[in-house]
């Protein structure tokens, strides 16, 4: 997989998600699917900081990280906004953990995101000194400002079979699509274990 170098106009994070691009796309593209389901008989494209708008087109340049499009024939007029987003965050316990919430997961619960949708995720890049999930957990159970909805008692699921995805979280979504509905609540699935070997939090 192919890195750009590291420069003021490169962040670290930017160039982890330009290559992890560049890689779901030769997936797509091959010819016998390397992750099973993962074809273009699913899914459309991959894109990387796509203009979109949030949910009441407040705003028109929003740009998600990752956009997995889903190869949905009959959704024309929605079809840029059918798909897996994926937000990156680079972590460690030199940074806040607010950089993971409030610049990254709190967009899926505000209408930023994949406001047409019911699920996203989240990948933390992890740098060094890397950050223990249970601050995540903390986190999301202490900031009433994430809405988080407890899972049998926990504000975060860790199902044993989904490594590396770790788990996932559910939001309750308070904005309104301008017909009045509810968009109800989103889940957000957690990668949360991606070590970036030499990844310094202080990278460009």
């Amino acid at each position: 997989m192919h890195l750009a170098k590291p420069t003021p106009g490169n962040p670290a994070e930017d160039i982890y998600t330009d290559a992890l691009c560049e890689l779901l796309l030769q997936m797509l593209k091959s010819p016998t699917a390397v992750v099973p389901g993962f074809s273009s008989a699913h899914f459309e494209h991959v894109s990387r900081a796509e203009n979109l708008s949030n949910y009441n087109a407040q705003f028109i340049n929003k740009q998600p990280d990752l956009i997995i499009q889903l190869a949905d024939g009959p959704l024309q007029q929605t079809r840029r906004y059918v798909g897996i987003y994926v937000e990156t965050k680079i972590v460690s316990m030199k940074t806040p953990i607010s950089r993971y919430t409030d610049e990254g997961l709190k967009r899926f619960i505000v209408g930023d995101y994949a406001w047409a949708m019911q699920g996203a995720m989240m990948i933390a890049y992890q740098a060094q000194r890397p950050r223990p999930r249970q601050t995540l957990e903390v986190k999301l159970a202490a900031d009433a400002t994430l809405a988080t909805i407890p899972q049998q008692g926990h504000c975060f699921a860790s199902p044993a079979a989904a490594a590396p995805l770790c788990g996932n979280s559910m939001h309750q979504r308070t904005w309104h699509y301008h017909s009045g509905d509810n968009p109800g609540p989103i889940r957000v699935w957690h990668m949360w274990s991606l070590h970036i070997p030499g990844l310094s939090s202080g990278a460009p």
